[in-house]
Parts: structure tokens; sequence; C-alpha cells
């Protein structure tokens, strides 16, 4: 269909669901205080869903606490995923990044969004409870300590993205199979390769192309994605490693890529991209 011959790898999810924040940082990288840049420096499409005011960012549908409509990465990252994208122009895509660097007050921000859902969910719930409920979405800010590697919040290191593919020509967005930032089944990045084994769907299913395209081309930069959700892709974090290890078999024992302080806030007026749906 896309003229690739290309397939999301299976993988097993309870190695992927073991924790990542106890891998170390090599300090000693030349990696490790590499500078942030702004993702449309390098003509990579963004539009921060956590800041958006008009109330399409479901599942929030409202500006989150400490939210920035300005999009971060690491320097070689941000190469990394430009190289991607023009990849992408040979089929009418590009990368539509919706998170990157996030503050910790953004963390906090969200944090707080999903322990008072849990609240809604179980008004009886106990501090416990609900701190459970919000650990499924994200990590606890509030232990952050920006000297403990186990503390930091994975977005807070510049290294992370969440994605999705939109048209290059028409600017909608490519059916992904399930909305961003829903958490279901659906949106485990191998679903409809599952499917396709089971003969749910046909071998042309739009949205198995859509995944495998979007996981094509930033893999073919060695950018990892969490398979757990076919959004999110990493470059150097701990995440990244942790991935390394248990799809791809790496021996890497550390990562270079940590806790960078949020760059200043922007003076002019902000560049945009339109808000759409799948």
């Amino acid at each position: 269909m896309y003229g690739i011959d290309y397939r999301i790898p299976q993988v097993d999810l309870a190695e992927v669901r073991k924790p990542h924040y106890q891998i170390p940082l090599d300090r000693d990288s030349r990696l490790f205080s590499e500078e942030i840049v702004d993702v449309r420096d390098y003509g990579l499409s963004f539009l921060s869903w956590h800041a958006i005011d008009d109330g399409s960012n479901a599942p929030y549908g409202k500006p989150i606490a400490g939210s920035r409509i300005d999009g971060w990465l690491r320097r070689t990252f941000a190469e990394k995923l430009a190289r991607a994208d023009r990849m992408l122009a040979a089929y009418d895509a590009q990368l539509l990044i919706l998170d990157a660097y996030r503050s910790i007050e953004c963390q906090h921000g969200l944090w707080e969004y999903f322990w008072e859902l849990g609240r809604q969910a179980n008004p009886a719930a106990s501090d416990e409870e609900l701190r459970q409920y919000a650990s499924r979405y994200l990590r606890d800010p509030r232990a952050f300590d920006r000297n403990d590697a186990r503390t930091f919040p994975i977005h807070s290191t510049g290294a992370s993205i969440d994605v999705v593919l939109r048209s290059r020509s028409k600017g909608h967005w490519l059916d992904m199979g399930s909305r961003f930032d829903e958490y279901t089944e659906v949106s485990v990045t191998d679903y409809f390769e599952r499917q396709l084994l089971q003969g749910a769907i046909s071998q042309d299913d739009h949205r198995l192309w859509n995944r495998r395209l979007l996981h094509w081309a930033l893999s073919s930069e060695d950018i990892t994605n969490d398979p757990l959700l076919y959004w999110h892709h990493d470059w150097g974090n701990q995440i990244w490693i942790k991935i390394k290890r248990a799809v791809y078999g790496g021996a890497l024992e550390a990562a270079w890529y940590g806790y960078v302080d949020a760059p200043p806030l922007p003076q002019a007026t902000p560049r945009t991209e339109g808000a759409s749906t799948v």
C-alpha cells in the first residue's frame, strides 16, 4: 500500500512494563549536557496538545496547568526527527508532534488532572488509591529531585515525543486507529498487527499501514517506540535504553539524556499549528 515492506515487531509487554527509572545516566557522554532547541527551527510541525484552549484537546478539554505553546527537544533528537520527517514526504505524510519537552509544572498539572479524574470515578478513594490511579497515566512528579535520575518524568529529558501523522498536502490527521492520549488496548502499537494475524482486518487496512509508516520512519533513525502507546517515542533517555533491551536485545547500560531545565518563555507572538481530529 505504501511501497514499504515493514511490520511492527510484536513484543512481550510484560518486559516493556518493567520500570526504567533505575537505569543510570552516563554523565561523561558528550550528549549529556546537549542543549534543547525549538523543534520548529528544524522544519518540524508542533501543536502543544496540553496548551490548547478551545476544548478540542480530548480527553482534557482545557489547557493543563503549567503547559506551554512552544516545543523543545535535544538538538540531536530534533535532527533525527527532521530526517525521518523528510522520508515521509514520499508518502504525503508528515510528523505532527503533540508533546515534546514537558516542564515539571506541566507534569504537576497533568498529575492533578488524573488525580481528580480518579476522585470523580471513586469519591471515597484514599490518597493511595488516587496515587495508584494517576500513576496509570504518568510519573508522579511530587518526588522530583533534579539530582536523582530515578525521579525524572521522561518528557523532562527533552528526549521524548508524542507524535501522530498527518497529510502533508491536505493537513488532516491520518487515522491511527485510536485517538491520541486514549489509553486503551487499541492504542497498543501492535494492536492491528495482531488483528491482521487473527483475520479480523484486511492486509490493506489504513490504520495498520499508518502505524507501520510512523514506526518505520522513526525506527530508521534508531528512535524507539513505547509499545504500549503508538504515539510515544524516545531517543537516548532511560525509556530508550529499556526498549532497546526488551525489544532489540540491546546491551547499553546507561542513558545520556536526563533532566534538563525549561527554556525561557517565548516573548514573541507564537507560531501555531491548526488543531485537527482523527
